[in-house]
């Protein structure tokens, strides 16, 4: 073949291109449903990803917040799943003495006792803190409403000066009333619409909300913590867990190893920037499955444009063949159906960012403590996912329309 002649076929196939777009936008019902197929497909991949991946580094981000290097555990527990009590007053007390020649390895130990109360439509992990330590929680974050326990302070002064509970149930209602205080933040208050002095029961007590801080603290609710070692466990100094703020002239690594052979087999020791990978490892199996099923509903979406354009060939038999008498290549029409698979998978990306913008919006109103992460790299993901997947499902019909015999579509026509 003469280079004049290859010329007038590459100009022939590219005309294509003009071709497809034309078949795409004649059939805008068949085009229309096939790109919404693809773009619910893209939808629930981001939207998926983007619940699994806002939720996590959003309480990881809360949790990196507390002014402290490491976090001790019990050595069965997870910091993502505990809530009961397993550390007594001599563990702490423990933590509190490890010392070297320059003193102790640890500048605070921070006691956390967890309780859980449903508030703002779910329920919440309520972290039971020394009122005199909130600030190591708190960090840059302001105070907005409210103070940072009021009564609470005097009642946990009390408390460590050894005062006495009393036996009787009117005598214990009154002697506990200064520590029910409770402080949230800003987005629970919002969610719930709370205010300062609402009450919200928790474990039989009523406590009141004194304080309102910033998004971005390490809990979104927070109670007194000798209020809740009364509550619970009769006032024994108990901790579900500790952060421990390590010495400034002393290197994490060092104290880690110091702590972790203090405490033994009794509790683990985790460096706090490792929270996010724990969390991960907890979920692992929750992102597998949303992965899965979202990557399952593009197949579907995928086959669907298969079916479309493979019934496009068989119903477009006698002009594939007038193609094909006219000089167009195989390659021209597998190019052919490969460029309506790439107009349909592009019109469906389209959609799917719009439709995954607007249920990050509608779950904004419905499900507010939700975050929802749509981040850059997620949706070029799905984007290059749908574009590719798309074009991919082209190739078997572009494969039957580049096989068909134009003599034989004639004489069936």
């Amino acid at each position: 073949m003469s280079g004049a002649a290859r010329m007038r076929r590459a100009k022939l196939d590219f005309a294509l291109l003009g071709l497809a777009w034309a078949d795409v936008t004649h059939h805008r019902l068949r085009t229309f449903l096939s790109a919404l197929a693809v773009g619910i497909g893209i939808m629930l991949m981001l939207i998926s990803r983007g619940l699994a991946a806002g939720s996590m580094d959003e309480v990881n981000q809360r949790m990196q917040s507390v002014d402290a290097e490491l976090v001790v555990l019990p050595a069965q527990e997870s910091i993502i799943f505990m809530n009961g009590a397993p550390f007594r007053g001599a563990h702490e007390r423990a933590l509190a003495r490890e010392a070297d020649e320059r003193g102790p390895l640890a500048d605070a130990v921070i006691p956390v006792f967890f309780a859980q109360v449903q508030m703002g439509g779910q329920l919440q992990r309520v972290f039971g803190v020394d009122p005199a330590q909130m600030k190591l929680f708190l960090g840059p974050r302001r105070v907005l409403e409210g103070k940072l326990f009021d009564r609470a302070r005097d009642f946990a002064r009390r408390v460590q000066a050894g005062a006495t509970r009393p036996a009787e149930p009117a005598a214990e209602e009154q002697y506990l009333a200064d520590g029910l205080e409770l402080v949230i933040d800003a987005r629970l208050q919002r969610v719930g619409n709370y205010h300062i002095g609402d009450e919200v029961k928790i474990m039989g007590q009523t406590f009141r909300i004194v304080g309102v801080v910033e998004a971005g603290v390490a809990g979104r609710v927070f109670a007194p913590l000798p209020t809740l070692r009364e509550i619970v466990v009769g006032g024994e100094p108990s901790a579900s867990m500790y952060f421990l703020k390590v010495r400034r002239d002393l290197a994490a690594a060092a104290a880690f190893n110091r702590f972790q052979d203090l405490l033994g087999s009794d509790a683990k020791v985790d460096f706090k920037s490792d929270y996010g990978r724990l969390l991960q490892e907890s979920f692992a199996s929750v992102g597998r499955y949303m992965a899965a099923s979202s990557g399952l509903a593009l197949v579907v979406c995928f086959l669907g444009i298969l079916l479309a354009l493979y019934m496009m060939v068989l119903a477009r038999a006698r002009e594939i063949a007038i193609l094909k008498a006219l000089g167009v290549t195989r390659l021209g029409l597998v190019l052919l159906c490969g460029a309506e698979g790439l107009f349909i998978s592009l019109g469906g990306v389209i959609l799917g960012i719009g439709l995954s913008l607007i249920t990050r919006g509608l779950l904004a109103i419905v499900e507010p403590l939700l975050t929802v992460e749509l981040a850059a790299g997620g949706i070029l993901l799905a984007a290059l996912v749908g574009v590719v997947g798309g074009t991919l499902s082209a190739l078997y019909p572009g494969y039957r329309a580049a096989r068909l015999d134009p003599a034989l579509a004639l004489c069936n026509e």
